[in-house]
């Protein structure tokens, strides 16, 4: 089988074109090293671009983290400066003994006090004390530990006893906020939750200016919540937002050493907190598309260059032999006039000069035999006439004429005078060429004979353009295809009254003119043989051979036809002043 399939090969090298095959060896040898280095050039440059992308991303995480724990730190120092000051803990410890000492306390002590914080952190939003049952709320300051009662957060506090600062987030709410319990009263009779609700947008905001776009990143605590969620991908860059469940996916592919569709970094913050930045593959390639361009771009200059050179090679060796295979086959389609010749002294220069030669000797064996075929026709129809006396005919036609005049016959009279009409231009004095205003008349009186002898069973349409009459035609063009129409298409016409339409138009420099008949009609395959050597008929196949000879291939007689329909016969001859 091995064998089989490179002979196979070996065989349609050999049937390709000469220059084809020395382009394909120069692709061997040259172009196909420069892809694979291009190739390999490209993989080496896409790996290493990846892995500075990668490297960026961690880089923006670690920044957004550290600023994210700074920014946290900062709340931090904030709720240890409210958690043990003595000044809050007097006013809360404090044993008041009517509500309006309790009013004057809150307001001239603790409200400048937590107002000034608030002025200098302008992203903490409510800091509120939660302590005592038996005081009244007072703003946003501070509350009776009841009112946060049940809440999860409270329960957490306070199940773990701790002096430890815990952070909760809010997703649906976009509410961040910190809870302590209140270590400065402790050693007071009653204690205390210190609750700080900062800016959410204001503390995440690191996480919306990593990169410049196309990233998406998630916040999770520690329980595994989401809380903060962003991405910023273009329009175009299609659907490449995920759900945490959907990079969790992504992440285990990464982590097990399989393909994934996003590349994926972590951090951790001091809150315990995870940070997780993620960019489609897709994008990133986009976003380096500009540097490995250049490596794509130096490959395929490489290969244009090298296909130009050896497209070029290629020409200067065969263009004499793609010439004279040209030649070749426009003489095997039929075009004789060609000029073949070559100044090159080696074997080809020789073959071009030697088919130039037989194509010139073929040339005058052609126009002698075209020359002698014209001549026969003229000789034929000069025979043909002359077997006719015109002189003999004229005055026998004028006796009848005058005897049935005497005898009181008017239509044998007419139709003496219609036939004498139309013998008169037929015979046309032995010319071959006539006007279109001669050759119509001619059409006419046989129309007119016709009629009579069909006791005018049928119409007759003639439009041709007054401005065709005095355009040379060929004679006995019209009549032949009116008789056609007449002996094919309307006697045989089974019902319905006939319809012969006679057209003639001058566009381009071409005189067209159209016969045609609502007979019987033919299929279209038949109708196509009747122009040519193939039909029965004489008349119809005389008028296109006559024209082709006359004026040329590209001016013949086509007949179109459909079943019930009718038939319509084309004639076209170049627009010529009669002289």
């Amino acid at each position: 089988m091995k064998g089989i399939f490179i002979k196979s090969l070996i065989k349609k090298f050999k049937d390709i074109k000469f220059r084809y095959k020395l382009v394909i060896t120069y692709i061997f040898i040259g172009i196909i090293p420069i892809c694979i280095l291009g190739t390999v050039s490209y993989q080496q440059t896409k790996s290493m671009l990846m892995e500075h992308e990668n490297s960026n991303m961690k880089d923006y995480v670690q920044q957004s983290v550290m600023s994210l724990d700074n920014q946290l730190q900062i709340y931090d120092n904030l709720s240890d400066y409210i958690a043990y000051n003595q000044t809050i803990a007097q006013v809360i410890n404090y044993e008041y003994s009517t509500y309006n000492e309790m009013y004057d306390k809150f307001t001239n002590v603790l409200d400048p006090l937590l107002a000034s914080l608030k002025y200098f952190h302008s992203s903490v939003n409510q800091v509120t004390i939660y302590t005592r049952n038996d005081f009244v709320k007072h703003d946003t300051t501070i509350a009776p530990l009841s009112t946060i009662e049940g809440q999860y957060w409270y329960e957490k506090i306070r199940s773990e006893k701790a002096r430890n600062i815990l952070w909760f987030v809010n997703t649906d709410e976009k509410k961040v906020f910190s809870a302590r319990n209140m270590p400065s009263l402790d050693k007071g009779e009653y204690d205390g939750v210190l609750y700080i609700n900062v800016d959410y947008e204001e503390l995440f905001l690191p996480f919306t200016q990593m990169t410049s776009e196309n990233y998406g990143v998630f916040v999770v605590d520690e329980t595994n919540n989401v809380a903060f969620e962003y991405n910023d991908f273009k329009k175009n860059s299609g659907n490449n937002k995920i759900s945490y469940e959907e990079l969790e996916e992504e992440w285990s592919l990464l982590s097990n050493g399989q393909a994934s569709n996003y590349t994926i970094v972590n951090a951790v913050t001091n809150n315990e907190w995870t940070v997780w930045l993620y960019r489609p593959n897709s994008v990133i390639m986009d976003s380096i598309w500009s540097i490995a361009f250049l490596t794509i771009a130096v490959t395929i200059l490489c290969v244009i260059a090298s296909l130009i050179a050896a497209t070029g090679v290629s020409k200067l060796m065969v263009s004499s032999i793609e010439k004279l295979t040209d030649n070749m086959y426009q003489v095997e389609a039929g075009n004789m006039e060609i000029t073949i010749t070559s100044d090159n002294k080696d074997e080809v220069g020789e073959l071009i000069r030697g088919f130039g030669m037989m194509i010139e000797r073929i040339n005058l064996l052609i126009e002698e035999v075209y020359e002698g075929k014209i001549a026969q026709k003229e000789y034929e129809m000069k025979a043909l006439q002359a077997q006719i006396n015109p002189h003999f005919l004229y005055n026998s036609l004028s006796l009848i004429n005058w005897k049935a005049i005497e005898a009181n016959q008017p239509d044998i009279s007419r139709l003496t005078l219609l036939l004498s009409t139309f013998y008169r231009t037929a015979l046309n004095r032995g010319n071959n060429i006539l006007s279109v205003r001669d050759e119509l008349n001619n059409m006419k009186s046989y129309l007119d004979i016709q009629l009579m002898m069909h006791e005018y069973e049928f119409d007759v349409e003639i439009d041709v353009e007054e401005e065709m009459m005095d355009y040379a035609t060929l004679n006995l063009i019209l009549q032949p295809l009116v008789e056609n129409a007449i002996d094919h298409g309307i006697d045989l016409k089974p019902e319905g009254r006939g319809v012969i339409t006679i057209t003639g138009r001058i566009e381009d420099g071409i005189l067209t003119f159209i016969v045609e008949d609502n007979g019987v009609g033919m299929d279209e395959e038949k109708a196509k043989l009747i122009p040519t050597q193939q039909s029965k008929g004489y008349g119809v196949r005389n008028v296109n051979e006559r024209i082709k000879l006359l004026y040329g291939k590209e001016y013949n007689l086509e007949v179109h036809s459909q079943v019930g329909v009718g038939t319509k016969c084309i004639v076209r001859m170049p627009a010529m002043k009669m002289k």
